[in-house]
């Protein structure tokens, strides 16, 4: 009997600790044994457009006949405040599968790997033979990134110039107590094709790393831990689970054990 409820409470001390959620599976910014160490390796670099990417173009000039003619004859300055949806994409320009638009009474423009202030000279170009004193803003519209996971599921806007991995959680509400933060997943889309990033969101050196930065249509994965099963994430709960468990135990032994 004493050595049936040794190894039960053995086997539930062990799954307890086994299955406990600590400090160090969950705290940010560590560094020291079994953290990876990430290079520094990039700075900030500007995203450049891809195909399937939706720009917001709008042309300036004093010359109001000028301006409704290159500007649809539509007021679209509000476009960008509302561009996610059918109708506000038909006074967008898409670039196509050839890396152009197709921009009135101009024709196709190459913009596929452009920055947008490349962009923007490019265009400022093609129109300097049509018109006097203007300018051109672009903007890329589909500024987004998506969030899928133990950080929730959303896709959200990207608010500024430059965004990091830890912005962009805290937008989606952070990550809940059972992520695997080891094993932080960034899907991206690039000129060679879709690329899946691997990171440990612990490291203190993931700040100025490859993963550091969020580029538009970026999506981030939060995979879960496998102590979500047991729910244990505290001392109070490895006692339950230990005293639980011990006392199912016995009441088996109790069954089961000869007259």
């Amino acid at each position: 009997m004493k050595g049936v409820k040794y190894s039960v409470f053995f086997c539930a001390i062990m799954c307890g600790f086994l299955s406990c959620m600590t400090s160090k599976k969950v705290n940010y910014l560590q560094s020291g044994k079994h953290i990876p160490e990430y290079v520094d390796t990039i700075a900030f670099t500007d995203y450049k457009l891809q195909k399937g990417d939706y720009l917001y173009i709008r042309v300036y000039t004093l010359d109001e006949k000028s301006q409704r003619l290159f500007n649809g004859g539509s007021n679209n300055a509000n476009i960008q405040q509302s561009s996610d949806n059918a109708n506000a994409r038909l006074h967008l320009y898409l670039i196509g599968e050839d890396g152009c638009i197709n921009y009135p009474y101009v024709g196709k423009i190459q913009m596929l790997g452009l920055e947008s202030r490349e962009a923007k000279n490019v265009m400022e170009d093609k129109l300097s033979n049509m018109l006097h004193n203007f300018s051109v803003d672009v903007k890329l519209m589909n500024r987004t990134f998506s969030v899928i996971g133990e950080a929730g599921s959303g896709r959200y806007q990207i608010p500024k110039e430059k965004l990091n991995i830890f912005q962009a959680l805290a937008m989606s509400g952070d990550m809940s107590t059972y992520s695997d933060r080891k094993k932080i997943q960034l899907i991206r889309q690039t000129e060679q094709g879709t690329v899946v990033k691997t990171f440990d969101l612990r490291s203190k050196s993931i700040i100025n790393s490859e993963y550091y930065y969020i580029q538009p249509n970026d999506v981030i994965y939060v995979p879960f831990d496998g102590a979500r099963y047991f729910g244990v994430t505290h001392f109070t709960g490895i006692l339950s689970l230990v005293i639980s468990t011990l006392s199912f135990g016995l009441m088996i032994y109790g069954i089961v054990k000869p007259k």
